[in-house]
Parts: C-alpha cells; sequence; structure tokens
C-alpha cells in the first residue's frame, strides 16, 4: 500500500460492519482494550488471570534507606584501591555532588573481600553471614540513579523516577495482578524508623487510579486502629450505615466519573468493614511462638522492629485466600536516613541483613 488510492480503495473495501468491529479496528485495537477492561467488572483490585503461569504468590520488597555503600558490602573496587589519595581522573569531566565534596581525593575502602559461593559472589567482611547465602541471592551491578540528593533517589527507588508522580512497583504489581483476598490491603507500608523520605509518594498510585495505591501500617502499637466496632453498634446497625454513605456518595459521584480518588475512599471504607474479620489475626504477632521470635531478631533491640515487620510482612501474604493468581505487596521502607551510613561505620556489628 504505497499510493493515496490504495490506501483509499483499501478503507473503503473494509468497513466496520458494527460498532464493535469499529472498535476492535480503530487504533490498533486500543478501543477494544478499553471495553474489554469494562467488561471486566466494577473491582479494581480483583484478581486477573496471567498470560503466563506465575512462579511467585506474592512479593515483599525490602527498600532499607541509608545503609552502607554498594563499595563496602558487595563490590569491591580494585582500581579505587590504586588511584587512593589522587584527585578524580580527568575522563569523568565535572563532577557535582550533593556537598561540594567534588574536588576531594579519593578515598578506597577499607574492608577486606572474599568470594563465596559456587558463584563466586565477592563479600566484604562486614556481611559474612550473609555471605553464606549467596548462591540464593540475584545481585545486579548496573543499577544507576537520576538524583543525587535522598528525596530524589528514593522515590526513584520505589517509582522508578525522581519525579513524583509516577505509580510505585506495588501499586503496578497491583494493577497487574490483583487480589483474590478482598479482605486485607492489597498493598501495604511498613516502616521502622522515622518518617519515610519523600513521604506518600513513594507508594502512590500516581496516574493510576487512586484505588491502587498502598496502605501505611502505624509504626508503633497496633498496625491497624479502630478494626473493632464499638459494642453498642451491632453488625445490621455498621452495615446499614456503610449502605447508606455509599449511596450518598454514589449519587454525589455519577456526575464526576473521572475521580477515581472518591471511588477509592468507596472501597476503603468497605474493606475497612471486611478487615474487622481477617485483620485482627493477620497482624497478632503474639501468636508466634519463641524460636520463630528469636528466629526474626525480635529478641534483640536493635532488630527488633525490622524482624517484627519482616514477620508481619510473610504473615500478611501467607493469609488463607491469598491465592497464586492474586498479590499481596507488603512493603517494608526502612527510613533510618543518611546518618545511618555514619553510624554502621562506627558499629559494623549493627549493620542491617
Amino acid at each position: 500500500m504505497n499510493s493515496y488510492t490504495e490506501i483509499k480503495n483499501w478503507v473503503r473495501g473494509n468497513r466496520a460492519a458494527s460498532r464493535r468491529e469499529f472498535l476492535m479496528r480503530s487504533c490498533g485495537g486500543l478501543g477494544a482494550l478499553a471495553f474489554s477492561s469494562m467488561l471486566q467488572g466494577a473491582d479494581p483490585l480483583a484478581a486477573r488471570q496471567p498470560d503466563h503461569t506465575p512462579t511467585a504468590k506474592s512479593v515483599i520488597w525490602l527498600f532499607m534507606e541509608g545503609g552502607p555503600s554498594h563499595i563496602d558490602i558487595f563490590d569491591p573496587k580494585p582500581e579505587l584501591e590504586r588511584l587512593a589519595g589522587q584527585p578524580m581522573p580527568a575522563s569523568f569531566g565535572k563532577v557535582i555532588t550533593a556537598m561540594g565534596t567534588a574536588s576531594n581525593t579519593l578515598m578506597p575502602s577499607s574492608r577486606t573481600w572474599k568470594q563465596y559461593g559456587q558463584s563466586g559472589m565477592w563479600v566484604s567482611d562486614w556481611y559474612t553471614n550473609m555471605a553464606q547465602h549467596v548462591d540464593e541471592i540475584t545481585l545486579f551491578r548496573s543499577c544507576w540513579a537520576d538524583g543525587l540528593n535522598h528525596v530524589g533517589s528514593v522515590c526513584q527507588m520505589n517509582t522508578g523516577s525522581i519525579l513524583a508522580g509516577r505509580p510505585s512497583m506495588g501499586a503496578w504489581v497491583t494493577y497487574g495482578l490483583g487480589s483474590s483476598n478482598s479482605n486485607l490491603p492489597t498493598f501495604v507500608i511498613l516502616t521502622d524508623a522515622g518518617e519515610v523520605v519523600g513521604g506518600p509518594k513513594n507508594w502512590s498510585s500516581g496516574f493510576l487510579p487512586a484505588s491502587y495505591q498502598g496502605t501505611l501500617f502505624r509504626r508503633e502499637g497496633t498496625p491497624i486502629l479502630d478494626l473493632a466496632p464499638p459494642k453498642t453498634i451491632g453488625n445490621d446497625q455498621q452495615r446499614g450505615r456503610l449502605d447508606l454513605l455509599n449511596a450518598l456518595n454514589r449519587h454525589y459521584g455519577d456526575s464526576k466519573s473521572e475521580d477515581t480518588e472518591l471511588e477509592a475512599r468507596l472501597n476503603s471504607y468497605e474493606l475497612a468493614y471486611r478487615m474487622q474479620s481477617a485483620a485482627p489475626e493477620a497482624v497478632d504477632l503474639a501468636s508466634e511462638s519463641e524460636a520463630t521470635r528469636k528466629l526474626y531478631g525480635m529478641d534483640n533491640e536493635v532488630t527488633a522492629k525490622f524482624g517484627s515487620n519482616c514477620l508481619l510482612a510473610r504473615r500478611l501474604v501467607e493469609t488463607p485466600a491469598a491465592a497464586a493468581d492474586g498479590i499481596r505487596t507488603p512493603t517494608s521502607t526502612g527510613s533510618t536516613g543518611a546518618d545511618a551510613r555514619r553510624r554502621t561505620y562506627r558499629s559494623p556489628g549493627c549493620l542491617p541483613i
């Protein structure tokens, strides 16, 4: 088809016989994709049927901000040791650093190194325990970032961009797979110390519908407040209130179909109602044995909070009804800040593992 006449004749001879056929053909079928999405049902978190058999049932993403540098744990730099005390090579061009240290001389790592496992992975003397499991670890050495400060870098690690407004990884996983367990949040955030640098944009749904954003659990005390209704309110009364609230909000939102935050708020009310039966057991770590608690470091003040989050994440993904075609994404986002690097240098025995 290399002439206007040929294209015109093809269009005339291939006119869509129906609106459905037109949608299938237009824009490479994008209209049909939107239509098929509408037919999937009203629940945006419903489990999706994957296009191939998955090998993972859930995702636990551990993001430990403020850890030691890669050149002190997994990434030995022999050339850096050779150039120790010298200025940055001219081949790097003009270097910009956050603290104005571009003119400083090069400083190598003071760690000692050894290869471990069948893979021969290099690990420093700081991680000798983790080194025993290197053949079960996948290490990426090709990661890089667009920013040089903490807020942008943390955002890029969680969303792929230094700028706010893009969906987080948990939001994408939830959007792609949904969940077969409607009684617990699909995407959960667990923090261990302080506020996460950059805040909610790290678990935002971005330009996706607001239903896919993460749910932040409380750091201290009970992870979820007010799971049990007052004793003076029975189930029928509570259900009636929710139904009335839902009807009023639906009436208000009929003319605002583009407002996904309203739909997300309605879904959160219903989720909170269902969580009253499922969530208390899922977040109750008291039922774990002493051996399990010790295995997660909950008997050590230094590791107790992080270990509790890891154990809670495991309980959430193992909650009954979290089937293979569903997804629950607890995210442990450590927010120890920039000072963590200085603390770990002074106290190497307290490094996160």
